[in-house]
């Protein structure tokens, strides 16, 4: 189903969230009426900033007429299993995605970034590499940045769009990209997922629409990654931080390496040339510049744009220092897996500010890193802060631990156990909806805590 295909058509957005709002801009702008159904209620200003729509099902009843329509398109955020969904389809409605709508009208190659953690850096280190070797545009968005229809009207035949795609966008995707790169994959949206086995699924469906001519690049060090060359046809490359892959990149002997098929080896750069701390980012570098040789572009390239790539916001971002003490912000660390990342790339004592919105995540390996590790002390936020207390115990942790009611607390307290030397991390392992509107202002908000927000 493209854009052209709702001319006529009855449609509803489900969910007026960022990604359904790019939609609807793109509609209008088509002359494509629409209807919105929402939970929350539509107060008078939105309702006058989209005067096109149509009709507007708000509150708790937002679903009660969904068969009313030819087509839905949900937004990410509701599951395409949730009953009144499936409800609709069963009677005959047609229920789709942005996402579907930009993959059925996209006019260029696709490259599609999933994993469990490292999807955001990983985008943007490729985004910085694509964009200085070679001179094809580049369109970035998916599950950070732009919703991705929010591209389609600027879009040539000739660029190359960049998504990062999180398992809501690829639960119900009947399309794959051309490239799909497949980082680590774990465990995570519990919350959202019945079980890991549902949420591996969803993301395969980044590789289970694949034709022969594409290209699958895998985490050789990840066996659940390397499981999805079994459900796709396409030519094969992997990426390692341990060993050489036959084809893709690696990091052995403290260099980063890269190999075209059928040929020899290429040293890119000293792996010391980073400018990214941490194992996980040297996971990142290698997957980047994996599909960064499968687009052509040259290891003196790659070498010159990992070793000035400085990271994304939020994302293990040094902040500042005062008194001696480091200050590292890494918000967007919402699973375990991202935060256990996080404390093992400093090599400094560190105090640990973690808790947030529950995504139903098994503390445990989290709590017995933090155990065996340089983190002294953990002050523990928001609806999981108690859980992730009780697996510290668990572990037997002997730092200290402080439950705190805000993220000034936990700051004023920080500062109060840190000492010169130490660094002072915010590495939440979980989502921020309890406490903040997004990651972002959880990272905002830390900054200001800290007297390092800029001006």
């Amino acid at each position: 189903m493209t854009l052209d295909t709702l001319t006529g058509k009855r449609v509803a957005l489900v969910g007026f969230g960022v990604e359904n709002r790019a939609l609807g801009q793109l509609l209008r702008a088509h002359g494509i009426p629409f209807a919105v159904c929402d939970a929350r209620p539509a107060d008078s200003g939105l309702k006058s900033s989209w005067p096109s729509v149509v009709a507007w099902h708000t509150g708790p009843s937002y679903l009660d007429e969904l068969t009313s329509y030819d087509v839905l398109v949900r937004t990410p955020g509701i599951s395409p299993l949730h009953p009144c969904l499936q409800q609709a389809a069963a009677r005959g409605v047609r229920v789709t995605t942005q996402m579907q709508l930009f993959f059925a009208t996209c006019p260029c190659p696709v490259i599609g970034v999933t994993g469990t953690k490292g999807k955001g850096t990983t985008t943007m280190l490729l985004a910085a590499l694509l964009e200085a070797g070679q001179s094809r545009r580049i369109h970035v968005g998916g599950n950070m940045g732009e919703p991705p229809i929010a591209l389609l009207d600027c879009i040539h035949s000739t660029d190359i769009a960049l998504l990062e795609m999180s398992s809501f966008q690829l639960q119900d995707l009947p399309y794959s990209p051309q490239t799909a790169l497949v980082l680590s994959v774990t465990q995570d949206h519990l919350d959202y997922h019945a079980t890991r086995e549902e949420y591996v699924a969803a993301k395969r469906n980044i590789v289970a629409h694949q034709h022969p001519e594409d290209l699958l690049i895998s985490n050789a060090d990840c066996p659940t990654a390397q499981t999805f060359k079994d459900y796709s046809p396409a030519q094969h490359w992997s990426f390692s931080t341990k060993s050489a892959v036959e084809a893709g990149a690696w990091s052995t002997d403290q260099r980063i390496w890269m190999r075209l098929p059928d040929a020899p080896p290429i040293e890119i750069c000293d792996r010391a040339h980073l400018s990214l701390p941490g194992t996980h980012n040297l996971e990142n570098a290698c997957a980047a510049a994996a599909a960064a040789a499968a687009f052509g572009v040259k290891p003196a390239s790659i070498a010159e744009t990992l070793s000035g790539f400085r990271g994304l916001p939020h994302r293990l971002q040094h902040v500042g220092q005062q008194a001696g003490i480091d200050y590292y912000n890494d918000s967007l660390a919402t699973t375990p897996d991202a935060a256990i990342a996080a404390v093992r790339a400093l090599e400094q004592p560190i105090v640990l500010i973690a808790g947030g919105a529950s995504k139903k995540a098994d503390f445990a390996h989290l709590a017995q890193v933090i155990t065996r590790t340089s983190v002294h002390g953990v002050l523990l936020l928001g609806e999981e802060g108690p859980r992730i207390g009780e697996a510290l115990r668990d572990s037997n942790y002997a730092g200290r631990r402080h439950l705190c009611a805000s993220m000034e607390e936990a700051v004023a307290k920080a500062v109060e156990w840190a000492r010169a030397g130490d660094a002072i991390l915010l590495s939440p392992a979980c989502a921020s909806f309890d406490m903040f509107s997004d990651y972002r202002e959880r990272g905002e908000c830390f900054k200001r805590a800290c007297g390092l927000a800029e001006s």
